[in-house]
């Protein structure tokens, strides 16, 4: 198990909204669990799985007319694996 976070950005659009929420639309077609957060989404699952994904939604958001989409993904990838449960379950315990 991998956990990823990745951020689509069209460039040069005045309102981004409908093109994050044709990404999101990808990843929850997916089944993976993942979370949406204000800058990022995070996603866990197998690495193909998530690269899929992740090639999924830059493709929606092309679709949607982007012209020049900027896209980061950071990949937590153990030898034991993670979740995203575990991976800030500290966190959450101290809040």
């Amino acid at each position: 198990m991998v956990v990823a976070e990745f951020s689509i950005t069209p460039l040069g659009k005045s309102e981004i909204k409908p093109f994050i929420d044709a990404a999101v639309r990808e990843v929850e077609k997916s089944g993976l669990k993942y979370e949406v957060d204000a800058m990022a989404t995070t996603i866990e699952g197998e690495l193909d799985e998530i690269l899929n994904v992740v090639r999924n939604a830059h493709a929606a958001v092309k679709a949607s007319g982007a012209e020049r989409i900027l896209l980061e993904l950071r990949i937590d990838d153990r030898a034991y694996g993670i979740t995203i449960d575990e991976e800030i379950a500290d966190y959450r315990a101290s809040v």
